[in-house]
């Protein structure tokens, strides 16, 4: 009976410290890697839906993209009469263990590449530590098809961007990001889900 009391008690134990350690709504429930081992290597692209929306007594538009990893559909509606293009699309991803980072973005022809620092943000909030992640961009460079590229730096305050981790596994994760804004007589809101698979 005693060692059946400790068994329960070491279960209980486990079981909170692992569920302690699971921060996106989707991530393992399980995981020997820590999360900085998990987001390491390289990654592409395989999935990604984006909606943009303005809104204002005088004009409204919703811009909607979703693309696979090799293709892409954009919808711009734009006073209620819609419009869809079709284009190729990919995205390759590096993270370093050392906090580096650098992506490739090819669309339609058009390469643009940066390179910089990556973290997990702190817990602010009712966000928990480690859920987000962020990348401070300090290069980047643009090469249309026929045109020279272009290429600019960035030193102190560097760009910033912030995802919630929504699951983060050893070959697989989803960012998502929200945001809204209102202002005098218009509204803005942008919402973007990317799923990322380890190459």
């Amino acid at each position: 009976m005693k060692n059946y009391k400790i068994i329960l008690l070491l279960l209980a134990v486990f079981a909170t410290t692992f569920s302690a350690c699971k921060k996106g709504e989707d991530d393992p429930a399980l995981s020997l890697r820590s999360r900085k081992a998990r987001v390491a290597g390289e990654w592409k692209m395989t999935n990604i839906k984006s909606t943009n929306t303005f809104s204002s007594d005088l004009y409204n538009s919703t811009n909607i993209m979703t693309g696979d990893g090799s293709t892409y559909t954009r919808t711009m509606t734009t006073m209620g009469t819609p419009s869809t293009t079709v284009g190729t699309l990919s995205w390759q991803w590096t993270f370093e263990k050392d906090g580096k980072y650098k992506y490739t973005r090819t669309e339609d022809g058009n390469i643009n590449s940066s390179a910089g620092t990556w973290n997990f943000t702190a817990g602010i909030g009712d966000l928990k530590d480690k859920s987000q992640i962020t990348y401070y961009e300090q290069s980047s460079t643009s090469q249309p098809p026929t045109l020279p590229a272009t290429s600019e730096t960035w030193t102190g305050n560097y760009i910033d961007n912030v995802f919630d981790l929504k699951e983060l596994r050893n070959k697989k994760m989803v960012w998502y990001q929200k945001t809204t804004s209102v202002s005098s007589g218009s509204s803005y809101s942008s919402e973007m889900e990317i799923t990322l698979e380890a190459k």
